[in-house]
């Protein structure tokens, strides 16, 4: 699940924030009830303790240690202090043990609060809060009430509210999974019915599941997609009808005009007749590129086309006494591309090359591997040029003793926008070189 989609961003936030509220949530908690939990135990401690010494100050006739005896003893046996959660001993000044259900007295001081363990005590294990206070000057009285309620909250409270926000948390992290294998299912449809058109196929369409309810943001956007990929597939099979009849019409009229001037043997104005063919044929070839995904893309090895390429123009090389000084860095790179596109650039560059390289010089070609690139460099060792832009170079085609009309750099470039390529041309000192490259499939 990629962690930059929305609803993968919400999921994982959701989650996040889930634990941190019950961690929160049980700290709070359990704080919370044992609170509440001692509060009740020290208030029901002091009003024992008050209770009894009260009722050891009513009689003057007998010790207060004899009533406390009395009372203690009273308590263990008929209200079961033990069971009630009661911990009761009076001690004599030695620490001797007279009445009590604790075995021993902590070694504390005296009227304080304290936290201590049955084992402490003598009695069963469990927790248990004290209060000590002072008898008679030497004698002292233990009340203790053991904290069930925090055995209780550890035992039972904090794992249900702990196992209920888990299960919380997975249903609605459950829920946004859900939704998000949706909305990726969703968006991959987007991206095929994208990545179809930019093959050339124009039909390519979001399918009618994807489009289900008016409610749905994704399901109106594929509707609104459709009809928008409906009206280009339109125009631009209109417009490649009106350039094949554009390029019919005016091939046919110039090839008669040219044909009448031939005939009176005006042969500089059928020259330029045959310009303008020309001049026609390389506008609707380069319309036809940057504007028309007619083109079938397909995986190929760069490799493969380079040495096509090659054999095509190596006759034309051998006539110049030019040589091709040919290296391959990445013969398996492969490429989403059109053969013969990414093939008539290869061949544009080699001709331009061929036009500026001196007789017995060297025209190098490779292919290079540059990190998730690869790419053709074509360089010369010619005069170069001053400038690099491709509007000069394209002005020094027009002006050129070749006849040309600059549209060999305009080609590639076409060909470099059609593939989301990226032309480079520099001065290589001596000669031009100029490099395309693809982005790896």
């Amino acid at each position: 699940m990629s962690l930059r989609s929305p609803i993968s961003i919400a999921l994982y936030t959701n989650l996040v924030v889930t634990f941190c509220v019950a961690a929160i949530a049980i700290l709070v908690a359990f704080r919370a009830v044992d609170m509440a939990v001692e509060r009740a135990a020290r208030e029901d401690i002091s009003r024992e303790i008050a209770i009894m010494l009260d009722r050891a100050s009513e009689r003057n006739t007998i010790p207060d240690t004899a009533i406390l005896t009395t009372n203690i003893g009273r308590r263990m046996f008929t209200e079961s202090a033990e069971e009630g959660g009661w911990v009761y001993l009076l001690a004599g000044s030695e620490g001797g043990v007279i009445v009590g259900n604790a075995k021993r007295m902590p070694p504390s001081e005296t009227d304080i609060w304290a936290e201590v363990t049955g084992q402490d005590l003598g009695v069963s294990a469990g927790p248990v809060l004290v209060r000590i206070v002072s008898v008679e000057g030497d004698h002292r009285l233990l009340v203790g009430r053991r904290l069930t309620a925090r055995q209780s909250l550890n035992a039972w409270f904090l794992p249900i509210l702990a196992i209920s926000v888990l299960v919380l948390s997975g249903l609605s992290s459950l829920l946004l999974w859900s939704l998000n294998q949706r909305f990726r299912r969703k968006v991959q449809a987007f991206n095929q019915v994208f990545k179809s058109v930019e093959s050339g196929e124009l039909g390519a369409r979001m399918p009618t599941t994807t489009l289900a309810a008016p409610d749905d943001d994704l399901g109106v956007l594929g509707h609104h997609v459709n009809k928008a990929l409906d009206e280009v597939e339109r125009l631009l099979r209109g417009l490649e009808s009106y350039s094949q009849v554009a390029a019919h019409e005016l091939n046919h009229s110039i090839t008669n005009l040219r044909d009448r001037l031939s005939s009176k043997g005006e042969t500089e104005g059928a020259e330029q007749a045959d310009n303008l063919i020309e001049l026609v044929t390389h506008i609707l070839e380069l319309a036809k590129i940057e504007a028309t995904p007619g083109f079938a893309m397909q995986t190929i090895k760069l490799a493969d086309v380079v040495a096509s390429a090659l054999d095509l123009y190596s006759e034309s090389f051998d006539e110049m006494a030019v040589s091709m000084d040919v290296n391959f860095d990445d013969a398996d790179a492969q490429i989403l591309g059109s053969k013969p596109l990414i093939e008539s650039a290869l061949i544009n560059l080699l001709s331009n090359a061929l036009k500026h390289a001196p007789r017995g010089s060297k025209v190098g070609v490779s292919t290079v591997r540059e990190g998730r690139r690869v790419g053709f460099i074509v360089r010369d060792h010619g005069p170069g040029v001053e400038s690099t832009e491709l509007e000069a170079l394209a002005a020094l085609g027009r002006a050129g003793d070749s006849g040309g009309h600059g549209f060999g750099l305009r080609h590639v470039e076409a060909v470099a926008i059609r593939h989301g390529a990226q032309l480079k041309l520099e001065n290589a000192a001596p000669g031009l070189k100029a490099s395309l490259f693809f982005r790896l499939s």
